[in-house]
């Protein structure tokens, strides 16, 4: 830990390790039946009860969901965007902590998540591979001993893992320190692109580093690989946002302030606007120039998304309603932030 909560949690935002399975005697998704797809997660229940976790995690089917509470799952990082398009058979027995997930029928029949704040891949490592402990305990993995674990895209067979870590980088992003990082970054398996695009634009400057271990790799070396990578990433966000506020520390000041003042006084907020306002609060906490925590504006910045916001009204909302609506509850969110917090 640091002085910031989790490590490195002033430019890291999530760890997220997943682990792709498949049942041996069900077809892959893609042609399975319904009655197939309802055994999967019947499957998956009982190997989490039989480990004792039953208590542990609660079950959350799509197709019982409205799309915005579908959607808010996917705001907060417990389920991917791929599960979304399945919502007629697609599950995620969720952890209380919200530290482990386990989607049963996206594209492969089982999706396991390992994620924790901050950067913290082995930890992270270790979550998922507890869960992955419980399911294969039953023995109906597809597994080859040549070929590793089976998975419906034949590119991810092996070890079929893949480790991600969200990164915060506005001040490489604005510095055009990003690009030089992809060439030496594709060397050793890894990419770093943008979490989300929205008309040319990176939500939230925010950037995923992400490796996969296939045929051939171990899950220790893409793990290892991603970590340095990460290491060097953060280093150099950190000594980009400092040269920066050594040089001029009003500027930076300034669009916190600025960010802060338009939080209060709009009456319409968009999703792409309310990124790029807790960005530089984000920035602003890193350099503690808030007394909050940069984890606490990362709740913020998915409890804000389009999804979580549409949850919070029971009725049918047009854009602009929803604009209001979430200009309304960020205020009010923030201004609870504010109790604890303050502007040098």
């Amino acid at each position: 830990m640091n002085e910031f909560g989790a490590p490195a949690s002033d430019v890291a935002v999530l760890t997220r390790i997943i682990l792709a399975r498949n049942f041996a005697d069900v077809p892959f998704e893609s042609v399975m039946s319904d009655e197939e797809a309802a055994h999967n997660i019947a499957r998956v229940a009982a190997a989490i009860e039989a480990a004792s976790q039953k208590e542990a995690f609660s079950l959350a089917r799509l197709a019982d969901m409205t799309v915005s509470e579908q959607g808010r799952l996917a705001d907060h990082y417990l389920i991917s965007r791929g599960l979304l398009r399945r919502p007629s058979r697609g599950a995620a027995f969720l952890s209380k902590g919200s530290t482990m997930s386990v989607m049963v029928n996206e594209e492969d029949h089982v999706r396991i998540y390992g994620m924790l704040p901050g950067a913290q891949v082995e930890r992270a490592a270790d979550l998922a591979c507890q869960a992955d402990g419980w399911l294969d305990a039953t023995g109906a993995y597809a597994y080859d001993s040549q070929f590793g674990f089976l998975t419906a895209d034949p590119a991810n067979a092996g070890p079929a893992m893949r480790a991600e870590i969200i990164l915060h980088l506005p001040t490489m992003r604005a510095a055009g320190q990003v690009p030089r990082f992809h060439q030496q970054l594709s060397q050793k398996g890894l990419t770093l692109k943008p979490w989300r695009e929205e008309k040319g634009d990176v939500a939230g400057n925010l950037y995923q580093l992400t490796g996969v271990a296939r045929i051939g790799q171990t899950e220790e070396d893409t793990l290892g690989a991603l970590s340095e990578a990460a290491e060097a990433i953060i280093a150099c966000e950190r000594g980009v946002r400092r040269k920066i506020y050594e040089q001029d520390a009003l500027i930076i000041e300034d669009r916190v302030s600025r960010s802060i003042a338009l939080i209060h006084a709009a009456k319409l907020m968009c999703e792409r606007e309310m990124m790029q306002r807790l960005s530089e609060l984000r920035t602003g906490a890193a350099l503690g120039m808030l007394r909050v925590g940069c984890e606490a504006v990362d709740r913020l910045t998915c409890d804000m998304q389009n999804a979580s916001i549409e949850c919070r009204s029971m009725e049918k909302m047009t854009e602009r309603q929803r604009d209001a609506l979430r200009a309304d509850a960020l205020r009010e969110a923030f201004d609870a932030l504010l109790d604890e917090a303050g502007v040098i």
